[in-house]
């Protein structure tokens, strides 16, 4: 009560499940990280032709565009952005861990993926090429 003995009331606006709306600020900081992750992911999937060492690049972009989009869904998913946000980002998120998981193993095998490379790099001709994949990729069907 106020001294001439009225009530004011502060009213916060609220959404249908009884949560408060969220803010500006909070809003922002959402589509910041939504753009950040797609961000993150275009570069990775633009740098992953790269060759060794340079194929480490892209993997830091991919880890970090995991982290920044896992919390970019969390944001979005709070601020209740509507159904189709959420699932264009955990669609996005499968392709980033599916690429990283890739680049990856590419790494993990650091010796095979540099002789591999540098078998396509001194192919001058297309049977240069498929005797390359043939060699080192023996899951791939040569015609």
């Amino acid at each position: 009560m106020n001294d001439d003995g009225t009530q004011h009331q502060t009213s916060t606006l609220q959404t249908p499940g009884g949560r408060p709306a969220p803010t500006e600020e909070q809003k922002r900081s959402a589509v910041q990280f939504v753009r950040i992750f797609w961000l993150l992911l275009a570069a990775m999937l633009l740098s992953t032709g790269l060759v060794l060492p340079w194929k480490l690049f892209p993997l830091v972009l991919g880890i970090a565009a995991l982290v920044i989009g896992i919390i970019a869904l969390v944001k979005v998913a709070r601020r209740r952005a509507g159904a189709l946000m959420p699932v264009l980002i955990s669609l996005g998120l499968v392709v980033t861990f599916l690429t990283t998981l890739g680049l990856a193993g590419m790494v993990l095998l650091w010796d095979e993926t540099a002789t591999y490379e540098a078998c396509m790099q001194s192919a001058l001709t297309l049977s240069g090429v498929d005797e390359c994949e043939a060699d080192y990729l023996p899951f791939q069907q040569v015609r």
